[in-house]
C-alpha cells in the first residue's frame, strides 16, 4: 500500500491494552443501567439481561432500544462516564501512528464522546481524521454489515487501500469480505474470543503489540 492508505481502528481494547481493563468498568455501569432503568431489584438478573441483550442484539444498548425503547444518548452518557486514567499515554504508539502514510480513522461500537477521552488520555487523538461511532452508525453495531458501508460511503474509503484492527476477530469478517486487509489486536477477553476458531481466513494478521505491527508494517 501507499499514501493512500486508510488506517481504520477499533478503540476499546485495540488502540489500548486490554490489560487496562477500562471496559470493565463500562461493563458494571451498563449493568447498574440496565438494572435501574427496568427496576430491576437484582443486580444479577439485570447481569443476564445485559448479557442476553449483548449477544442476541450485537449490544446491549441495541437491546435496550428494541425491546424497551431505551434513549440512546442516556444509556452512552451513562456507560461511559468512567475514569480513563489506567490508560496511560503511550508515546510508541504516537510514533508509530506518525509514521504511518495515509488517512486514519476510528470505527467504534462506543461514543464518539468515549472515544476522544480515550485518545486524549493516549496523546493520539491528533491523528484520526474522523470518529465513526456507534450514533452515525444509527446504533447498529459491528459486525452487522450496514455500519462498513455507511463508513466507507460517508468518508470515500476504498477497502483494497483499507487496513483495519479490531479486538474481535468476529468484527473483521465483514471488513475481510469488503476487501480490506484485516489485523487481529489479539487478547483472551470471552467476549472477544466468542465464536473464534483460530482458522478463519478472514483474520489476515493477528498482533499484541499495536505499535509494534504498525512501526514493521506501515508500508503494507
Amino acid at each position: 500500500m501507499t499514501d493512500e492508505t486508510i488506517w481504520l481502528f477499533d478503540l476499546d481494547n485495540t488502540l489500548y491494552p486490554a490489560s487496562c481493563r477500562l471496559f470493565d468498568q463500562v461493563d458494571r455501569r451498563m449493568g447498574e443501567f440496565v438494572q435501574q432503568a427496568l427496576g430491576l431489584a437484582n443486580p444479577a438478573e439485570a447481569r443476564k439481561i445485559q448479557k442476553d441483550y449483548l449477544r442476541d442484539h450485537g449490544t446491549t444498548l441495541r437491546g435496550l432500544m428494541d425491546v424497551h425503547g431505551i434513549a440512546p444518548d442516556d444509556y452512552l452518557d451513562y456507560v461511559h462516564a468512567i475514569d480513563v486514567s489506567a490508560v496511560q499515554p503511550d508515546p510508541n504508539l504516537d510514533a508509530a501512528l506518525a509514521a504511518l502514510p495515509g488517512r486514519k480513522l476510528i470505527f467504534t461500537n462506543g461514543s464518539e464522546n468515549h472515544a476522544v477521552n480515550v485518545m486524549d488520555r493516549l496523546g493520539v487523538a491528533h491523528h484520526f481524521e474522523a470518529i465513526f461511532d456507534i450514533a452515525a452508525a444509527d446504533y447498529v453495531p459491528k459486525p452487522a454489515r450496514g455500519p462498513y458501508d455507511q463508513l466507507i460511503v460517508r468518508h470515500g474509503l476504498r477497502p483494497e487501500a483499507t487496513v483495519f484492527f479490531d479486538d474481535m476477530p468476529r468484527n473483521l469478517e465483514p471488513a475481510a469480505e469488503l476487501g480490506m486487509t484485516t489485523v487481529w489486536v489479539a487478547n483472551d477477553s470471552e467476549w472477544a474470543l466468542q465464536g473464534h476458531t483460530g482458522a478463519e481466513d478472514f483474520v489476515h494478521h493477528v498482533t499484541d503489540d499495536l505499535a509494534g505491527w504498525l512501526r514493521s508494517n506501515s508500508r503494507i
